[in-house]
């Protein structure tokens, strides 16, 4: 048995690829060996203790580490999937009920914690000409998050021709691909529809005195 790795931008997780089907359907997150008690491969990789995490998708398995060299893990992890594999074990125990694996709304909880990083690495991303933050200006339409650490961010700036058009799309690009667990950023550019001021957050309104009986 063969077992692939790739590196991810976060250095403290590491994606094995064992050639084979993991999961059936969508994507198992584990946290710790109380969660863990509902898959004996997952069992078998946080019994490494510098294993802080560990991801079930269709044909990964991602590793969170909380200390330690990936040089010295790696070899314990091989072991333990390879060993999984061959004992011809599941990868989730007959039984498990729902309410043993994290449930529907923790992930959807974790997703949304996930969107609010990625929007406070957006707030990073400054335009030149107004001098305030992309995020609160309203350019940011859209953050998607996808399985895999595909991140799709759909954005617009304040005209069709603005100068500052390929600064910003870098820039929200950039900032989003330093997030702990981003893989892929794709920055889609739209004028549909057009922005307004009115689209700023409240703390921008009031920076650039837009409200009521206020005028810029």
């Amino acid at each position: 048995m063969f077992i692939q790795t790739e590196a991810m931008a976060d250095p403290a997780r590491l994606k094995f690829l064992p050639g084979r089907e993991v999961l059936a359907d969508g994507v198992l997150d584990l946290r710790d060996m109380s969660e863990a008690a509902v898959s004996p491969l997952a069992e078998r990789l946080f019994s490494i203790p510098e294993v802080s995490g560990v991801s079930f998708a269709k044909d990964s398995i991602i590793v969170t580490k909380g200390s330690g060299e990936w040089p010295r893990l790696k070899p314990a992890i091989l072991a333990a999937i390879m060993e999984h594999f061959l004992s011809g074990a599941p990868l989730v125990r007959a039984g498990a009920t729902a309410g043993d694996q994290p449930s529907r709304s923790n992930r959807a909880a974790d997703e949304a914690a996930r969107i609010d990083r990625i929007r406070e690495a957006l707030r990073q991303v400054i335009d030149p000409e107004l001098g305030y933050n992309i995020v609160d200006l309203g350019f940011v339409y859209d953050v998607a998050v996808e399985e895999g650490g595909v991140v799709r961010i759909t954005m617009t700036t304040t005209t069709p021709g603005c100068p500052a058009t390929g600064y910003l799309k870098k820039g929200a690009g950039e900032s989003v691909s330093a997030v702990a667990g981003v893989e892929f950023v794709e920055v889609k550019l739209t004028h549909e529809p057009r922005w307004t001021p009115e689209m700023m957050s409240p703390e921008a309104k009031a920076i650039f005195g837009i409200g009521d009986g206020g005028g810029r």
